[in-house]
This record gives structure tokens, sequence and C-alpha cells, in this order.
């Protein structure tokens, strides 16, 4: 905005740029996420222009009216851009967001395991894959129908909030089946966590009144897997075998 307007005051009344001050006006709604960078990218162009606006030989009605169509126009600008990233960011929560629980979905997970498998090849480090299954999910579909289910489906999603930390990434891979991927954690505090989340799955749907109970299968991945679907593979095999051993 420092800039057009020392581009303005250069050219003179001649030409007038009163309508690429809302640019970055619309760029800084769209963007930045407080408020009160977006009101003061709006104060700031009105400022500027009404800087410039004092250098012109304009009669004081001219430049009053001038100065109130410059804070009109940024105003409205930065009302659309808010607008904008306010609807861009509810489609991105639709693509990456699985609508029953809130958790993030499988297009979603696979992306940030993506990332981290990269970081690992290139920095090294390790970390660990749970996955999560649910065991008598297609019984409590039968017998209390799929209402029941969601609300089993929910109430795991709660769980699993609550037993994670903020760095981890916990999502719904499809039907009764979730995954977390817990970066930076070592073998022993891994199979702690899924011992945990174990006890407290089975004992909350139990008090829900849900006789469902969860395989857990998981492995730490010291060096990194050629793929997600490598590791995912992986953790697939120590789930199906907890539940074929049903020790959850």
């Amino acid at each position: 905005m420092a800039l057009l307007a020392g581009i303005d005051f250069i050219d003179g009344p001649e030409v007038w740029l009163n309508s690429l001050y809302t640019i970055p006006v619309g760029a800084v709604a769209f963007f930045c996420v407080q408020k009160k960078q977006v009101i003061g990218s709006v104060l700031l162009s009105v400022a500027c222009q009404a800087i410039v606006f004092r250098t012109y030989p304009l009669a004081p009605i001219p430049e009053i009216a001038d100065s109130c169509i410059a804070l009109v126009s940024s105003a409205v600008v930065a009302y659309f851009g808010q607008m904008a990233r306010a609807s861009f960011l509810a489609v991105d929560r639709l693509a990456t967001t699985d609508a029953l629980t809130g958790l993030k979905n499988r297009r979603s997970f696979d992306f940030i395991a993506d990332v981290e498998i990269a970081k690992q090849k290139r920095y090294g480090g390790f970390f660990s894959l749970a996955i999560i299954d649910l065991d008598g999910f297609k019984r409590l579909n039968d017998s209390l129908g799929h209402r029941a289910g969601d609300k089993a489906l929910q109430a795991l999603a709660g769980i699993l909030r609550q037993s994670t930390r903020q760095s981890d990434t916990v999502a719904r891979m499809g039907g009764d089946e979730f995954a977390i991927l817990m970066p930076n954690t070592m073998a022993a505090d891994c199979r702690m966590i899924c011992r945990q989340l174990s006890g407290r799955i089975a004992t909350q749907m139990a008090d829900a009144g849900f006789e469902i109970t969860a395989s857990i299968g998981y492995s730490v991945f010291e060096r990194a897997p050629e793929s997600m679907s490598e590791a995912l593979h992986k953790v697939d095999s120590a789930m199906y075998a907890a539940k074929a051993r049903g020790t959850g």
C-alpha cells in the first residue's frame, strides 16, 4: 500500500490508482486469521489514499467524498475476502474431515502420513502407527440399528481425542476402523497408549450400553517405510493377529 501511495503521489492527479488499493486489502482479508489485521489493512488503505488526496488540488468536499469512497470500497472488499476465506475453509474441512466423527478422513490421513514418511527419510527419526478396529460392531448395527452404530463411532472418536496428544493424527479410515499416527513415539510408549485405549474403549462402551471392544495393532517405524500402504499393511497384520488372539 505504501508503494501504491508513492506511485500515486508521483503520477499526480491525472492518474488515480484508487481501485488498486483494494488488492492488498483483499489479500489480507483472505489469508490472515485475526480480525485486527483485516481492520488494520482497511484503515491503512484509507490513510494512504487520504494522504495522497491531500496532495491533489481538491476542494474539501470532493476530498472528503473520495476518502469516504476509499473507506467503503476497502471495507466491502475486506468483507468479501473474509467470506471467501470462510467458504474456502468450510470446503477444506468437508474434503479432509469425516462428517460423522469430526476426525480426519482417510484422504487427509494419507497426506499427513506421507509427509511424516518423507520427513523421516530426509531427517531420520521414528514414528508409531496404530490401527483400531471395533469388535462386535456389526452385531451392534444388526441388533440396535445404525443409529446406535453411529453413536458408538462418535463415542470412540471422543475417546481417541481425549487419549492422544496434539501432535498425533487421529483419523477414521472407513467403517469401524481408525488410525493414529504418533510422531516420535517409541515402542514402550506406543504399547502403553494402546493398552490404555483398549481399556478405556471397553469401559466406556459398556457404560454406554454397547457390547463392543476394540482390537488394536501397532508398529514402530525406526526406519522409514517405502510408503504408507506398506506401513498400514504391517499394522493391519498386527491388528488382525490381536483380533484372532482376542487380546484387544
